[in-house]
């Protein structure tokens, strides 16, 4: 029986039991239905039977660094509920082997143990608490009605009860195959999650941009760790295989005299190993202190303390350093969690397109792709640093899973220690203990607490750009974000920083959002960038300091022309030009000084406005003939073009660029020939009235009517 999953291998997982499990539970055959598998992995190896009360179907999973909720069903909160259990677990393996999703597509592991760990377990639980025993009693309308109180007097979010009530449809979309009926009320389950969820979270919770001064301070420190310890990753890589080393030696003395009979004192009267006092004296064994080792590998590095460097410190530190290196590959590429775990030596590298030079990631996304897709992201060059020295910083403890794969004889278990070895995010808090993956939740307890130590902590006008920049946060404000307290920094909030940041600041549009982030529409990115267009244009509003600077520069500098026109002796073309060059020697009084001329200008009535062939005073009342052809301006009919020589410079180059292109064009058609010559000839009549040296064009072909 295949699993009606997406799986991580392309030779696809089997459980080749081919038992009947509804036809145990008929008979029932308990001893039998217990020891059938419900995972088994692509070497044959049971890692889950039914009987489980935990099925960890981890060989199934394709997302690294998920969560163990994501990975393993978890029944164990069922035990007292013997009705309960069976029909859970029959209705899990249902799901994974049955029917996980109602269309017939295939599910991930991860949407499924969702789907129990979080949703069913929620109706479950309620159902326990009003004394139901199986969950066909909700077939019974007082027992719903008591369910729906229930579920409504916990005030869950309107997404929390939707997912239980998907994971019910899902059950009685198994109805065929289960033992049991599950009979669902003919309802909109959409409207009764919004009618039973709590009034103040209707709405989504959609994960926090952050402040812009929070941002700041936070992605700069980690820039700055980043930046002064990737000179010397070599030197932490082997500093952690010594430091290693070391402890080796002290455990393999300690233990040579507990196999000998020499230190029968370290176990206690049950013959169990005092695991305290065990590494105590394997740390008194070591022929070096770890003290002594960090001094000799970073000595002259600017990497130690003013304080002493013993083993705590370099953990809380390397801790902070490689936290630093995942804030700098997420914060500046946009990649979700579970695309970070992708990443790998080679993911880094350099593209010059043009004469631009681009920075790029490629690693495999899973989110809403059948198994992995390799793509690229856009990045920084920082990111770079932040691989490499995340790779130096794990290659002990890769080296480590790499040598206890190759003794292993659990092929499942190799390729799993293998899989764990090719990650950059490991961590080995005591060397006694194996490296371990760094999971998804444990970042974000890692993440809050750098957070904490950079001192990112949220101030009033934080807080109201948090508001401003997130007008969808869904009480996710008000319930995490706390004046005067660390920013509480989550691993998504990466993702959503990085689009508000580029769209308020002009840097991107929802469509390259889109591009970046992988996304299947274009409205999941607008979603992504809400709040950002409002924070952009409350940054221009608010500031009414430079905006009254730029009025009154853009007010001084059109009064300057106008001066320079009325009161000085420049050639000027144009109608409104000409008028203006006629009436120099008996002007109004109006026009005759600086001061007349800037009032005019800040009253509004002159006005003047540029483009690249004229000047035009008649503002709203423009016709916008030169829209269409800029020919038009010369001669403008509502008498107000002004072209100075600047403008008429432009001209002389319109007249070659047009000209050239109709030679090289004889087969140009009568509209586009009437197009270009008519500017042609406009640039030839102010080219003449600037004195300004030119050919007269001829075309080479005669166009005419025939």
């Amino acid at each position: 029986m295949k699993p009606l999953l997406h799986l991580p291998h392309e030779t696809s997982l089997l459980n080749k039991s081919t038992i009947d499990v509804i036809e145990l539970v008929q008979k029932n055959n308990w001893d039998e239905l217990n020891h059938t598998p419900t995972c088994i992995d692509k070497y044959d190896i049971v890692r889950a039977r039914f009987g489980d009360n935990k099925w960890d179907c981890s060989p199934y999973a394709t997302d690294k660094g998920s969560d163990q909720s994501q990975r393993v069903f978890d029944f164990t909160y069922l035990i007292d509920t013997p009705e309960l259990l069976l029909q859970s677990k029959l209705i899990v393996y249902g799901w994974i082997y049955i029917q996980g999703n109602i269309l017939g597509r295939k599910c991930k592991l991860s949407t499924l143990a969702s789907r129990f760990n979080t949703g069913l377990k929620k109706v479950l639980v309620s159902l326990i608490q009003i004394s139901g025993r199986n969950i066909t009693e909700l077939n019974n309308y007082q027992k719903w009605h008591k369910l729906e109180e229930t579920l409504k007097a916990q005030n869950f979010s309107r997404r929390t009860l939707e997912l239980s009530f998907t994971a019910l449809q899902a059950i009685s979309g198994l109805n065929y195959w289960l033992p049991f009926q599950l009979e669902l009320p003919n309802k909109s389950y959409k409207q009764l999650a919004k009618k039973l969820s709590c009034r103040d979270k209707l709405e989504s919770k959609q994960t926090l941009a952050i402040p812009q001064t929070l941002t700041e301070k936070i992605y700069g420190e980690a820039i700055k760790d980043v930046e002064l310890a990737w000179p010397h990753r070599k030197k932490l890589a082997e500093l952690e295989r010594n430091l290693q080393s070391n402890y080796d030696i002290g455990r393999s003395r300690v233990d040579y005299k507990l196999a000998t009979g020499r230190w029968t004192w370290l176990y206690d009267k049950n013959g169990e190993l005092n695991k305290k006092s065990y590494v105590e004296e394997i740390n008194k064994a070591t022929p070096k202190s770890q003290t002594e080792i960090i001094a000799q590998h970073l000595a002259g590095t600017k990497l130690l303390p003013k304080h002493k460097a013993d083993g705590n410190w370099l953990v809380r530190w390397r801790t902070k350093l490689q936290t630093a290196c995942f804030i700098c590959a997420g914060a500046f590429s946009g990649m979700r969690v579970s695309e970070l775990f992708e990443l790998h030596e080679d993911s880094f590298f350099t593209r010059t397109i043009n004469g631009q030079i681009f920075h790029s990631v490629s690693a495999a996304t899973h989110k809403l792709a059948a198994g992995a897709k390799h793509d690229e992201w856009l990045t920084s060059p920082i990111t770079e640093k932040a691989i490499s020295l995340a790779i130096e910083l794990s290659a002990c403890a890769r080296e480590q899973l790499v040598k206890v794969a190759t003794h292993s004889s659990d092929p499942g278990q190799v390729d799993k220690l293998i899989e764990i070895s090719s990650n950059l995010w490991l961590s080995q808090i005591q060397r006694k203990n194996m490296p371990i993956l760094i999971t998804r939740s444990k970042w974000n307890d890692k993440l809050k607490k750098y957070s904490e130590k950079v001192g990112a902590i949220v101030s009033e006008a934080d807080l109201r750009e948090c508001r401003q920049l997130n007008p969808r946060d869904g009480g996710s404000i008000n319930d995490k974000v706390e004046l005067g307290k660390p920013w509480p920094l989550l691993t998504h909030q990466f993702r959503r920083t990085f689009a508000c940041f580029a769209v308020r600041n002009n840097l991107g549009h929802p469509i390259s959002i889109k591009q970046q982030f992988k996304h299947l529409s274009l409205r999941m990115s607008e979603w992504y960038v809400n709040g950002a267009i409002e924070s952009r244009i409350k940054d221009i509003s608010v500031d009414t300091e430079l905006i009254n600077l730029l009025n009154e520069a853009k007010i001084e500098q059109t009064t300057a022309h106008l001066d320079r026109w009325f009161n000085g002796e420049e050639q000027l073309g144009g109608t409104y030009g000409k008028a203006i060059v006629a009436m120099r020697n008996d002007k109004p009084v109006i026009y005759s000084n600086w001061d007349n001329l800037y009032r005019l200008v800040k009253e509004e009535r002159l006005t003047l406005h540029g483009t690249l062939h004229s000047y035009c005073k008649n503002g709203h009342n423009c016709d916008m003939d030169g829209l269409i052809n800029p020919a038009f301006c010369v001669d403008c009919r509502t008498g107000g073009s002004v072209i100075d020589l600047d403008k008429a410079l432009w001209w002389q180059k319109k007249h070659e660029v047009l000209g050239a292109y109709l030679h090289k064009s004889l087969d140009i058609n009568r509209n586009e020939f009437a197009h270009c010559i008519t500017q042609i000839r406009a640039a030839e009549k102010v080219m003449d009235e600037f004195k300004i040296k030119f050919v007269k064009y001829e075309h080479p072909v005669q166009v005419i009517d025939l």
